[in-house]
């Protein structure tokens, strides 16, 4: 069966992130002109923030659901605690003064690591106090990402990959590149870190074996997102790198098989597979969102839009898709049970 548009809204600017509440209680999106809003479930748009002109460039759900944070351009750390669905969401407003670039939480406490520059703060949100801060040296941090233990978060910028642990402190591991990691994600079990580069490399380590990791050539281009698939037998990623998806695959003799993926015209913007179902979704520049198995078939291709898809996000147990577009169209797309 095919993705069937179900609902379709409108904000003001370039979505800048979509994202689903942990238990499918409703979703919320984010805009370039600092919108931010709140779906739960079948009800209509609430604004939780107007816009102001000053761009929301980060937005996630805590583990648990019960808080959003969203942060970007006017350097102020918004987090909004959303326990019940039927109540208003109530903000709690913490400035950091610096452009907020990107925004994690831990898979399991209410701890959100926020980077600004070189700067990483984690934050003990229930008590709106900062648990520990580090510094990358001589770079910007381009992403975050914790292992999903929560007991490392991996910080990524020129050079490579830094890995600390919060509760020791100290920094733990280094993956070191020629060039500048630019995104990084761990595996669905945490033992396998994968970080694209620059270089239009992609460097994966095994974190049971870290002194040796794999270094990939065969992406055509700038490593924009990367995306662990659940549901598959072997550990498999899916890497949009220019117009095209590399999927690689971990085969028995350790080493990986690169597919290249060609279903887009323009360059792949936004890539995520599915959390649970062996199924995931990738927007493009050329307006298409397309739907692909966990063997790289392509299902199906969504041509609704015809502006740029900036931002997906599935539903955490059903087959329901959010795109959201560079105009600020958002469209809600459901396989009908």
């Amino acid at each position: 069966m095919e993705l069937q548009l179900a609902w379709q809204g409108q904000i003001s600017d370039f979505v800048t992130g979509l994202v689903y509440a942990p238990d499918g209680r409703g979703w919320a999106a984010s805009s370039a002109a600092g919108e931010v809003i709140w779906v739960p479930g079948d009800s209509e748009p609430v604004v939780l923030q107007a816009a102001d002109g000053y761009s929301i460039d980060r937005i996630a759900f805590s583990a648990d659901g019960d808080w959003l944070a969203a942060g970007g351009q006017a350097g102020r750390l918004l987090i909004w605690h959303c326990e019940d669905v039927n109540t208003p969401p109530q903000l709690v407003d913490i400035s950091v003064d610096r452009w907020i670039e990107q925004l994690v939480w831990h898979p399991t406490k209410p701890y959100l690591a926020v980077s600004y520059g070189s700067q990483v703060q984690i934050w003990d949100v229930p008590k709106s106090t900062e648990i520990v801060a580090w510094k990358f040296a001589k770079s910007s941090v381009f992403d975050l990402a914790w292992h999903p233990a929560g007991e490392y978060l991996a910080v990524a910028g020129y050079k490579g990959v830094k890995i600390w642990s919060p509760k020791e402190r100290t920094k733990t591991y280094s993956l070191n590149v020629d060039t500048a990691s630019l995104n990084i994600a761990w595996s669905r079990d945490g033992r396998y870190l994968a970080a694209g580069n620059l270089d239009c490399t992609l460097t994966i380590v095994d974190w049971h074996h870290p002194d040796d990791p794999w270094t990939l050539q065969g992406c055509p281009g700038k490593v924009r997102q990367l995306s662990w698939l659940a549901g598959t037998t072997t550990p498999c990623l899916a890497v949009a790198s220019g117009t095209a998806i590399v999927l690689w695959n971990l085969n028995s003799d350790a080493m990986w098989d690169g597919q290249l993926l060609e279903g887009h015209q323009e360059i792949v913007v936004a890539l995520t597979a599915h959390p649970h179902a062996p199924i995931w979704a990738s927007g493009g520049a050329d307006g298409y969102t397309c739907r692909w198995s966990a063997q790289g078939d392509l299902e199906q291709i969504l041509t609704q839009s015809l502006s740029k898809i900036t931002a997906l996000a599935w539903h955490p147990h059903h087959l329901y898709l959010v795109t959201g577009s560079q105009t600020g169209a958002i469209q809600l797309w459901i396989i009908p049970v």
